[in-house]
């Protein structure tokens, strides 16, 4: 029974190891290289930014810039375009000061998160999801996994 037991947490193991092994693509945008998660595609990219895609209502754009505007401006942009702002708070994510805006329109919610890099550029991420999806906790947010990556 014990070595039924140590084959069976083995095979769990070697499972799990082997998932986290594919569970992520790398890209680069300019300087940057970060991992994104498996199940999204590339749309574009550039020397600033990067769009990544899973279907019509699942995205990512992460973008690099020598400057941002401020919270209060960006929010001041979303609502203009009748975005409806649900909230921010600020937490510390693997050393970087992270804003987290949010924003809804037409059944899709748009989470905005915005740090300033080591090298004093900005980066600018937004995950766009449908309303009736949270954005995952931790290292469920595949933003979190973008974050811990970036180099």
């Amino acid at each position: 029974m014990k070595s039924k037991s140590i084959i069976i947490a083995l095979a769990v193991l070697i499972l799990a190891c082997s998932v986290t092994a594919i569970a992520a693509e790398s890209a680069s945008v300019g300087d940057y290289t970060f991992d994104y998660p498996d199940d999204f595609k590339v749309n574009s990219t550039s020397d600033t930014q990067a769009v990544f895609e899973k279907d019509n209502t699942h995205a990512i754009v992460v973008l690099f810039s020598d400057s941002v505007a401020s919270s209060d401006d960006a929010k001041t942009n979303l609502e203009s375009k009748g975005y409806e702002f649900l909230g921010e708070n600020t937490y510390d994510a693997e050393g970087y000061s992270v804003t987290q805006q949010n924003f809804e329109k037409d059944g899709l919610t748009v989470y905005s998160y915005n740090f300033q890099m080591k090298d004093g550029k900005y980066c600018v991420i937004t995950y766009t999801i449908p309303s009736s999806e949270q954005p995952g906790e931790n290292e469920d947010n595949p933003i979190t996994e973008i974050i811990k990556t970036l180099k």
